[in-house]
């Protein structure tokens, strides 16, 4: 037999199946925006001119709630108003705003409770001005009936999206 052990061929066999597995990166653009994420973790559901709308695939999905990426225009001082304006509903009370950083560019970042009797995971919105042009992450409940994904999972799937986002310089 070769120089080979059972041991060393096992190890190899498992350090190629990882990485057949891996997926390859995704990237979306949106204006001057670009969003690199992971395929293993998240699919583009829908995709328009000023908006796309991820959606959590595999392990992901039971931890993850959708995040819809828009952009219009906008000014560094009307991204707080425009974060509001997507957690103004019945569904959430009052948001809570507090400071953020998407791509080393001062943002919003807001968060709401659900009014709805069982525990839901929070509403949160995060809004970073470029170049005249409000872009908005954003992962946000549609109703109390619509489900929701493990509260205490950790995991901020905004924060994780915009560690992938990049302005053209």
């Amino acid at each position: 037999m070769s120089g080979l052990s059972f041991r060393g061929v096992a190890a190899c066999a498992v350090l190629v199946a990882g990485l057949a597995a891996a997926a390859e990166p995704g990237a979306l653009r949106l204006g001057e925006m670009e969003l690199v994420y992971d395929t293993a973790r998240w699919r583009v559901e829908s995709a328009g001119e000023n908006s796309v709308t991820l959606q959590p695939v595999g392990d992901a999905a039971r931890t993850l709630d959708p995040v819809m990426v828009d952009r219009g225009p906008g000014s560094e001082k009307d991204c707080e108003r425009l974060a509001r304006r997507r957690l103004v509903d019945r569904t959430y009370e009052e948001a809570t705003a507090s400071a953020a950083e998407i791509a080393g560019r001062p943002a919003v970042r807001l968060t709401a409770h659900t009014r709805c009797r069982n525990a839901m995971p929070r509403g949160v919105v995060i809004c970073v001005e470029h170049r005249g042009t409000a872009y908005l992450l954003s992962a946000t409940r549609p109703g109390c009936r619509s489900g929701g994904r493990n509260l205490f999972s950790g995991i901020d799937p905004l924060l994780e999206l915009a560690g992938g986002v990049r302005f053209q310089p």
